[in-house]
């Protein structure tokens, strides 16, 4: 296998230190690159092919979304995930834009980012899949739909079981997506028939029909996963993650509800925490720095220090400023 290059880009040396653990762990042939600042990540993500990445959201000098974006925004494809404490449904929402793999809430432990890295060990190395329908229309679509997942997916295709027994026998296929209803062998006499085969080989079942009974005997005979048909990438990606035992993202907070009320004032953009009630105030100009003369209103009587509040707060306005185009895309 092939040396893989990975960015730890934290400002933080505990967080450094956990995703260095965390490479070495994984048992892969690592290249490790640390940076402790948003701006040298940038040149990195442009300049030294990286493979994956973990950027926290809060940096100096440059933000990690602000460098993952300007990154993503000249065609840099780096396997992200992105890290932020605390935890903001606006940097997550960034983080789904912009095509982040995953996003880490801090304190996290080595064998989460493990995880991630073994997930894109086997993301990024082929995956060759049999696709097994009568209907050559429908091996198109799921073909089409197989190159919308973030597998590495090397597809081959049967219109009918002799034909998928007769390509099993002479390649090695990861995963065979296979209709339950076809004529002559139905989906279900040849999976029996491809795991004599191949005893390893991972069966999604598909099927137009929904029929309860059917699905429960395909699982029960060792498909691995049931398909609806129509299907989509994410539907592919959720199958692929649990039939390889990887750890799937979770692109969310425990609340989708923003944790700022965002107003625009002319050249004015106002930032207020719901929930300390810390207001935060700038003035926004389109060219960098982007957010300018920095004013907090603290509430009185909060626990939460606005230092702890006014990264995020900073990280909402650009992209709120963004999300309304008043910054160059």
């Amino acid at each position: 296998m092939r040396t893989i290059t990975m960015l730890i880009a934290d400002d933080s040396p505990v967080a450094q230190q956990i995703l260095a653990d965390a490479a070495r762990a994984s048992k892969l042939p690592l290249r490790c690159t640390m940076t402790d600042n948003g701006r040298e990540c940038l040149t990195l993500l442009n300049g030294a092919n990286i493979d994956l990445a973990f950027i926290d959201v809060h940096m100096p000098e440059l933000s990690g979304t602000d460098a993952f974006w300007s990154a993503r925004k000249q065609g840099i494809q780096t396997f992200v995930t992105l890290m932020s404490n605390p935890p903001a449904a606006e940097a997550v929402d960034m983080a789904i834009k912009l095509r982040a793999y995953e996003f880490l809430f801090k304190p996290f432990t080595a064998a989460d980012a493990t995880g991630i890295i073994k997930t894109y060990a086997r993301i990024s190395s082929p995956t060759k899949i049999l696709i097994v329908d009568d209907c050559s229309t429908v091996r198109q679509i799921v073909q089409k739909v197989l190159r919308g997942s973030v597998f590495n997916c090397e597809v081959s295709e049967a219109a009918n079981g002799e034909a998928a027994l007769a390509l099993c026998r002479t390649t090695d296929f990861d995963v065979v997506f296979l209709d339950r209803n076809m004529p002559v062998m139905d989906g279900l006499a040849t999976m029996r028939r491809l795991q004599l085969i191949q005893a390893s080989l991972k069966i999604v079942m598909m099927s137009a029909e929904h029929n309860l009974g059917k699905e429960h005997q395909a699982l029960d005979a060792g498909a691995c996963a049931f398909l609806q048909k129509p299907f989509h990438p994410e539907e592919v990606d959720k199958v692929l993650h649990a039939a390889f035992g990887l750890r799937s993202p979770n692109l969310k907070v425990n609340s989708s509800e923003p944790n700022f009320d965002v107003a625009i004032e002319g050249s004015t953009i106002r930032v207020a925490h719901k929930t300390s009630g810390h207001v935060f105030e700038y003035l926004w100009s389109q060219t960098p720095p982007y957010l300018r003369n920095a004013v907090v209103r603290c509430a009185t009587a909060c626990p939460i220090a606005p230092a702890r509040v006014a990264p995020v707060a900073r990280e909402t306005a650009l992209m709120q400023l963004r999300h309304a185009h008043l910054l160059a895309a």
